[in-house]
């Protein structure tokens, strides 16, 4: 079974870098704490699932891609099993969330 905490702070992270920001200035854009994106992290806390859905909105990604593993993001090409399972999930995602 994955470790979905392990892939949510890698994928966060790695999005939030790509971002170019801050825990501090992810935190400010969530509306909570420096603490709370810091601890959230270092796999101290874990985010409510409305932070899911802040934290995916401020980094422009779709909350299912913050919880995929490394193989399913992004150098995948699109004939691959793989992609189309993502995209897949993606696509109900987005009707699960009214996007």
């Amino acid at each position: 079974m994955a470790n979905y905490q392990q892939e949510f702070i890698s994928n966060l992270k790695k999005y939030r870098k790509e971002k170019k920001l801050t825990q501090a200035r992810l935190s400010e854009l969530c509306d909570v704490t420096t603490s709370t994106i810091g601890n959230i992290e270092c796999g101290i806390a874990k985010p409510s699932f409305d932070l899911i859905l802040d934290i995916a909105t401020v980094l422009g990604v779709h909350p299912a891609l913050l919880f995929s593993s490394n193989s399913l993001q992004s150098d995948v090409p699109k004939t691959t099993e793989q992609y189309e399972l993502l995209l897949e999930m993606y696509n109900k995602l987005q009707g699960y969330f009214g996007k």
